[in-house]
Protein backbone atom coordinates (compact mmCIF):
# COMPACT_ATOMS: atom_id res chain seq x y z
CA UNK A 1 0.00 0.00 0.00
CA UNK A 2 1.11 3.18 -0.76
CA UNK A 3 0.31 6.58 0.77
CA UNK A 4 1.33 10.04 0.13
CA UNK A 5 3.35 12.11 2.77
CA UNK A 6 2.21 15.95 2.99
CA UNK A 7 4.38 18.69 4.86
CA UNK A 8 2.34 21.97 5.62
CA UNK A 9 4.09 24.78 4.01
CA UNK A 10 3.20 27.10 6.81
CA UNK A 11 4.48 25.63 9.85
CA UNK A 12 7.87 23.73 9.90
CA UNK A 13 6.69 20.35 11.48
CA UNK A 14 3.17 19.76 10.38
CA UNK A 15 3.47 16.82 8.47
CA UNK A 16 0.27 14.47 6.72
CA UNK A 17 -0.51 11.28 5.57
CA UNK A 18 -3.17 10.80 2.67
CA UNK A 19 -4.50 8.02 0.69
CA UNK A 20 -5.28 11.07 -2.06
CA UNK A 21 -2.27 11.69 -3.68
CA UNK A 22 -3.84 15.38 -4.66
CA UNK A 23 -3.82 15.85 -0.48
CA UNK A 24 -7.65 17.69 -1.20
CA UNK A 25 -8.90 15.30 1.87
CA UNK A 26 -6.39 17.09 4.30
CA UNK A 27 -8.35 19.62 6.29
CA UNK A 28 -6.27 22.88 6.73
CA UNK A 29 -5.71 23.60 10.33
CA UNK A 30 -5.81 27.58 9.79
CA UNK A 31 -6.42 29.41 7.07
CA UNK A 32 -2.76 30.03 6.39
CA UNK A 33 -2.08 26.23 6.35
CA UNK A 34 -1.17 24.83 2.16
CA UNK A 35 -0.04 21.32 2.10
CA UNK A 36 2.55 20.78 0.02
CA UNK A 37 3.63 17.11 -1.66
CA UNK A 38 6.71 15.47 -0.27
CA UNK A 39 6.69 11.90 -1.14
CA UNK A 40 5.14 8.29 -1.78
CA UNK A 41 5.85 6.18 0.91
CA UNK A 42 5.57 2.41 1.28
CA UNK A 43 3.57 1.61 4.18
CA UNK A 44 6.80 -0.20 5.69
CA UNK A 45 8.59 2.87 5.61
CA UNK A 46 6.12 4.21 8.12
CA UNK A 47 6.95 4.30 11.96
CA UNK A 48 3.50 3.09 13.72
CA UNK A 49 1.91 2.30 10.70
CA UNK A 50 -0.92 0.66 12.71
CA UNK A 51 -1.93 3.66 14.32
CA UNK A 52 -1.71 5.49 10.92
CA UNK A 53 -3.15 2.44 8.84
CA UNK A 54 -6.73 2.96 11.39
CA UNK A 55 -6.66 6.09 10.49
CA UNK A 56 -6.18 6.27 7.43
CA UNK A 57 -9.09 3.72 6.93
CA UNK A 58 -11.55 5.97 9.26
CA UNK A 59 -10.89 9.30 7.64
CA UNK A 60 -8.14 9.19 4.49
CA UNK A 61 -5.67 11.14 6.01
CA UNK A 62 -3.40 11.62 9.24
CA UNK A 63 -1.95 14.42 10.41
CA UNK A 64 1.16 14.25 12.99
CA UNK A 65 4.00 16.56 13.91
CA UNK A 66 8.04 15.95 14.15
Amino acid sequence: MFVYLFRDESGCNTFAYSTDVTGRNIPQSTSRTKWSFVAALADRDIENFEDVRRRLRQQGYYVFQR
